[in-house]
């Protein structure tokens, strides 16, 4: 193998290993509050890992824009998307909860902002329910 296939096939495997391109890590909440920042257009962190049972919502809007925070099922079909629960509207700096805590069973949803078009422009995110 020539010197510069070798390095190519080392820098590729390195660049495997690092997850370049792949799903950012979940983040393990401890407790029932699930705490999320909003901006232009990311919900931080996007990958969360919680308990299951009843669930706090907490979005912080720390954008210019105003954002929310609904949970929802995955699923390619959107008349059957079933939603679990959301924030009102956050202004700017504003902190926002869900009224009622949500009761999630053990499974994967989606986190998303639904006002405008800020989920097609990047702000969802995954939250997954273990027991």
């Amino acid at each position: 193998m020539s010197r510069s296939r070798a390095l190519l096939a080392v820098v590729g495997a390195a660049a495997a290993t690092a997850g370049c391109g792949g799903e950012p890590a979940f983040v393990t909440i401890s407790g029932t509050t699930l705490r999320v920042q909003l901006d232009e257009y990311r919900i931080r962190p996007q990958n969360l890992r919680i308990q299951a049972g009843r669930i706090h919502l907490v979005a912080v809007n720390e954008g210019r824009l105003t954002h929310n925070l609904v949970v929802e099922s995955i699923t390619d079909d959107p008349t059957k998307e079933v939603v679990y629960g959301r924030t009102e509207t956050a202004h700017p700096g504003q902190t926002v909860t869900e009224r009622d805590p949500l009761v999630l069973k053990r499974g994967r949803y989606r986190l998303a902002d639904t006002i405008a078009n800020h989920e097609n422009l990047g702000q969802y995110g995954t939250l997954i329910v273990r027991k």
